[in-house]
Order: structure tokens, then C-alpha cells, then sequence
């Protein structure tokens, strides 16, 4: 006799229903707890449109002006240096996912409602997407049922990635992290569904479209395609076929979407360009040719050599046809920008500069790369599955990520990222071990212990306690900061007639976004006569300030009475104009306007007076 399945009680859950509160509730909670704390600390700024850093308001800048009708292929900032207008770097992915809801919803709430509701939406669905992500590549590494939590409980803490979710985000770093998360999860699930390598090639080509600082996990996303074919995994070739041709598709594609077609063979080392293109082709045609070769290559070691050759081959093509891209987005700066702007710029430091100088800061960014190394060291002792394709292609994509973030401070968020899921196998395999103590005293204290040892936010919080002065500082940094880049500071700066204003470097973008004024200067490498023009104006004399003004065709001067960047200039020329004009000491061709709250010293160019 057939024995029948027991009936489900009544008010018992179903196996299905249990499945999704243990895997995607935690998700789902986390994220509406984050999601809430970050409105109560953000949501009065963002309701009085102020915008986390300057990349956010320049996004919302050339947001405003594609809905207002400028060409898709025309990404130039016209009121950024209006004598040379620049041509930004960024992609227009992430002016649809924002622009095209606003565009939606304006007609019924006005434009200024429907920015509000985007800048706090669209931030906190990549950090759902973020979380998703991340706890759904934690479950495939282990089948603990306290891996879940433990996920969230690591996302929720780690500043280093959290940082790029916060309301009013709405840069592309955390796009760029959901793809990059995106393209791992696509490689682990394509040993059961092969076709899943197709999306991992679309999240490597749409990553580099977004923008360049994704090579590093494309890089890392070739590596692991390559290890599946060199380990002799199930399906290997056809993987590596699909992903290539996928990544290298879909970069031509973003090419030719993105670029005029005057510009398709124009090389360019900071964006998505002819230079990434051919690359990309390059790999596809690598993969595709390694895919026939089991024949002549059936050792794993003779496998990784021939890849290693053929891939490092591509790679030294393309220096070779681009040797100036081996140099960095940044190479031909003026030497001056690098001393007194990029050398300040925190994102763009190497690692041990930025520690160095914010050490509560830098811990937060590398205490979990760090965990990561103990929990692949611990998961390889227990299970002997080290170099199985999950940890070992979440391991390679932590590392190539950690790599880049030693180079520049920006790539550390990726490293961060890909770390949780060995953070949380670290903490659930330390409260196994607790489990075995015998006494629910011991248990207890166990699990307070491991949870406040391996919290992301532990070590910074101790490391502040010893650093209070230099907490202190940064906090008062911060609010003067804050204070120069307000609504009601900048909000003012609308009556005055409309022309070029020749503003210090952290000012530019935000006065674009408050005001309908032109600027000369915003925070960004090709911008370059603007960023020069800022520095001759606030660091040289009079006469370098008044050719500086000159050149650039402007109208007013403006500048915050006391930020970092002000501190920054005045360190730089205790004798120039900036401390000149902070003495009240202004030269007759400037006159002082009483606009700005009494932060902002204001100036009307009087061109008469300038010849």
C-alpha cells in the first residue's frame, strides 16, 4: 500500500513558504531596516534636494538635459566650461533607469516631486538588488541555515560597500556593483544551466559601458570562464564560447549606441571606446579558439600555460596599438592638477595613502577583504573544495577587485562587496564551533563574542575611540562642507543674471544643479582649463587670477568662506588671492555681492576694469 503524504496542519507554513521567509525574508527585512535608517539620516537633505557628492548632482545635471531633448549621443556639459563645453565620460544607462521614471512619473507630480521620489528610490533598489545578490551567492558557498542571516548581518555592517546605496546615490558605482555581483552569479549558475554564461558576457560588456573602473571584475569574470575549461568542468567549452561572444557583443553594441560614428575608432583610456572594444574582441576570439584545443591540451597545467599566453597575448596587442591607456585614465594631466587637485582627491589614492590619512575609514573598507582571506583558508581545511568553481571564482573576483583597490581607493567598494559571502561562512562556521560548548553560559557568551569580533563595524569603532581628535576634525570638515553645497546657500545664487561663474572645484556641480548659472570648474579629469583656471584664480596672484578670469570668459567668482578646499589653497599661497579675498582685500575689477547666507563670498566681474 502507497503511503500517502501527511497533510499540512492548519496554520503550519508549506516547505515552499518556509523556503522563501529563511532565504528572502532576512533579505526583505534588512533591506526595509536600512532602507529607514538611511531616510531618517538622508531624507531631510534629500527633500531639500541635496545630493551626496558631486557625481550625484552632475548625473542629475545631465539627466535634466537629456529629458530636456539633448541628443542621446551627445553627452557634452554644456555648462561646464562653456568655452570648451566637455564631453563627459559617463554612460546613458543609468539616465534611463532614473530619467525615464521621472520623465513617467512628472506629469503627475511635477518634475521637482518626481526627482525627489527617484533620488531616494533608486538608490535603495540597487541596495535590494545589492542584498539579494549577495545572500543568494552566500547560500551556493554554504548550506548552513544560518548563512542567510549571516549575509545580511555582514551587508547591513559593511560600510565599505553600503557607502555606494545610500539615498541620493545616484551615480553609477552601485549599477556597477549589481552587475559585477550579477556577472559572479551567472558564472555559478552556468555549471547547471550553461546558457547563464551568455549573461555573465552581457554583465562584463555592460559593466565596461557603464564605466571603466568594471575592468577589474571583467577581468576576473575571464579568469573564472577560463579555470571551468583548464579544471575540465561539465560544458567548459561551451561556456567559454557563449561568454565571449556575449561580452564582446554586447561591448561593440554599447559602442556603437554611445558613440558618434566620427568617434567609433577614436581611442579613449577613460571610457568605453575602440580600445576596450578590440580587447574584448580579442578575448572572444581567445575563448572561442581554447574551446577546440582539449584535443592537443588535456593536462590542466599545459591548459592554464596556453590561456595564460594567448590571453596575455591580447592584452599586450592592445598596448601595444594603445600605449598611452597603459598609463591610466590619468596620464598627460598638467602637473599642477595632479599636485594640488588629484593628489586630494581620496577615491583616487592608492590604498595605503588613503589609510594612512583616515585609518577608521581605510579599516572599514579592508576588514572584510581580510576575513575573506581567513575564510577561504577555513573553508578549504574543512571541506577540501577550495578550488570548486564557487569559492574559487568568488575568491578570484574578491582578489582581482582588492588588487585594483590597493592601486585606487575607488575599487575597494567591488573587493568589499565580494567578500561578504566568506564573511558569513566565516561567522556561521565560528557559531557551529560555539554550538559545541556545553554550557548555555559559554554558548551565550560564544555568540556575543564571535558577533561583535566578526562585525565589519567592530575594528573602525574601536580604531575611532583612539583617533577621537581626528573623528572631531572630520565631522566639523564635513559640516562646513555640507553647509557651502546647501540648498539655502546655493538656492540664492538664482537671482543673480545668468552667465559663467568661475567657482572653486567641490562647488561647480551643485551650483549646476541649483541654479540655471554656467560654470567653469567641476571635479572631474577632463575638465582640466577649468580645474586650472580654479587654481590660478585662488592660489596665483592678481594677474594670474584676472587672465585665469579672462580666458574664461566669467562672469562671477564664487567660493565657500571656509571648506577644505578653501583650507587647501590657502595652505597652498598663504599670499593668494584667496587669502587675499578672505582679508577683504578685493582687487578693483571684482565686486562683492551679499549673496550665499554670508558662506559663499560672491563676486560680479567688472570687465571694464579687467584690461
Amino acid at each position: 500500500m502507497t503511503e500517502q503524504p501527511k497533510k499540512q496542519k492548519s496554520g503550519e507554513l508549506s516547505p515552499r513558504a518556509q523556503y522563501l521567509i529563511e532565504r528572502h525574508g532576512i533579505v526583505w527585512f534588512v533591506w526595509i531596516l536600512l532602507v529607514a535608517l538611511n531616510w531618517v539620516r538622508l531624507g531631510p537633505f534629500i527633500m531639500r534636494g541635496e545630493l551626496q557628492g558631486n557625481d550625484d548632482y552632475l548625473r542629475l545635471v545631465q539627466i535634466r538635459d537629456w529629458l530636456a531633448g539633448q541628443p542621446w549621443l551627445d553627452l557634452h556639459q554644456y555648462r561646464l566650461n562653456p568655452v570648451d563645453p566637455i564631453l563627459m565620460h559617463w554612460s546613458r544607462i543609468s539616465d534611463v533607469l532614473i530619467g525615464l521614471p521621472i520623465k513617467f512619473l512628472t506629469p503627475f507630480v511635477g518634475a521637482s516631486l518626481a526627482e525627489t521620489i527617484m533620488i531616494a528610490a533608486y538608490p535603495s533598489l540597487m541596495l535590494l538588488a545589492f542584498l539579494h545578490l549577495v545572500v543568494t551567492i552566500t547560500t551556493k558557498l554554504t548550506d548552513n541555515l544560518r548563512a542567510p542571516m549571516a549575509a545580511a548581518f555582514m551587508a547591513a555592517l559593511s560600510y565599505g560597500a553600503l557607502a555606494q546605496f545610500g539615498m541620493g546615490r545616484i551615480d553609477h558605482h552601485s549599477l556597477q556593483i549589481v552587475l559585477a555581483l550579477s556577472c559572479l552569479w551567472f558564472i555559478i549558475r552556468s555549471a547547471h544551466i550553461p546558457r547563464n554564461a551568455i549573461y555573465a558576457g552581457i554583465a562584463c560588456g555592460l559593466g565596461l559601458y557603464v564605466g571603466i573602473e568594471s575592468a577589474p571584475y571583467v577581468a576576473a569574470a575571464c579568469v573564472s570562464i577560463v579555470l571551468i575549461w583548464v579544471f575540465g568542468e561539465a560544458n567548459a567549452q561551451m561556456r567559454m564560447r557563449a561568454f565571449g561572444l556575449a561580452m564582446a557583443i554586447t561591448t561593440l553594441i554599447s559602442l556603437l549606441i554611445s558613440t558618434p560614428i566620427s568617434n567609433w575608432m577614436t581611442p579613449s583610456c577613460d571610457a568605453l571606446s575602440v580600445v576596450y572594444t578590440q580587447l574584448t574582441l580579442a578575448v572572444a576570439m581567445v575563448l572561442f579558439g581554447l574551446s577546440f584545443a582539449n584535443r592537443y591540451l588535456r593536462k590542466p597545467f599545459s591548459k592554464f600555460i596556453m590561456a595564460g599566453i594567448l590571453g596575455g597575448s591580447a592584452v599586450l596587442l592592445t598596448i601595444a596599438l594603445y600605449p598611452q591607456c597603459l598609463q591610466g585614465p590619468y596620464a598627460g594631466l598638467d602637473p599642477r592638477l595632479t599636485e594640488v587637485w588629484l593628489s586630494n582627491v581620496s577615491e583616487a589614492e592608492p590604498f595605503h595613502a588613503y589609510i594612512t590619512g583616515d585609518i577608521v575609514g581605510g579599516s572599514a573598507m579592508i576588514i572584510l577583504p581580510v576575513f575573506t582571506v581567513i575564510g577561504i583558508w577555513l573553508y578549504h581545511k574543512k571541506t577540501n573544495h577550495g578550488l570548486s568553481l564557487v569559492p574559487r571564482s568568488l575568491f578570484i573576483f574578491m582578489l582581482f577587485c582588492l588588487l585594483a583597490g590597493l592601486a585606487q581607493t575607488r575599487s575597494m567598494a567591488f573587493a568589499a562587496s565580494f567578500s561578504i559571502p566568506f564573511a558569513a561562512y566565516l561567522l556561521t562556521t565560528s557559531l557551529a564551533w560555539v554550538e559545541t560548548f556545553k554550557s548555555n553560559l559559554h554558548k551565550n557568551l560564544g555568540r556575543t563574542v564571535m558577533l561583535i569580533l566578526l562585525a565589519p563595524i567592530t575594528l573602525p569603532l574601536v580604531l575611532s575611540l583612539f583617533t577621537k581628535q581626528d573623528v572631531k576634525t572630520r565631522k566639523s570638515a564635513d559640516q562646513q562642507a555640507q553647509q557651502c553645497l546647501a540648498t539655502a546657500t546655493l538656492s540664492p545664487l538664482k537671482q543673480l543674471p545668468i552667465g559663467t561663474a568661475l567657482t572653486q572645484i567641490d562647488l561647480g556641480a551643485a551650483i549646476l544643479a541649483h541654479t540655471d548659472l554656467k560654470v567653469t570648474t567641476a571635479p572631474y579629469h577632463r575638465n582640466s582649463q577649468g580645474i586650472l583656471a580654479t587654481i590660478d584664480m585662488f592660489i596665483g596672484n592678481e594677474s594670474e587670477a584676472k587672465n585665469a578670469v579672462i580666458r574664461t570668459k566669467s562672469d562671477y567668482v564664487i567660493a565657500c568662506q571656509n571648506n577644505g578646499e578653501t583650507g587647501l589653497y590657502l595652505n597652498y599661497a598663504p599670499d593668494g588671492m584667496m587669502q587675499r579675498l578672505q582679508d577683504g582685500n578685493t582687487p578693483p575689477w571684482l565686486e562683492k555681492l551679499d549673496v550665499g547666507q554670508g558662506i559663499l563670498m560672491v563676486y560680479k566681474v567688472n570687465h571694464d576694469r579687467l584690461h
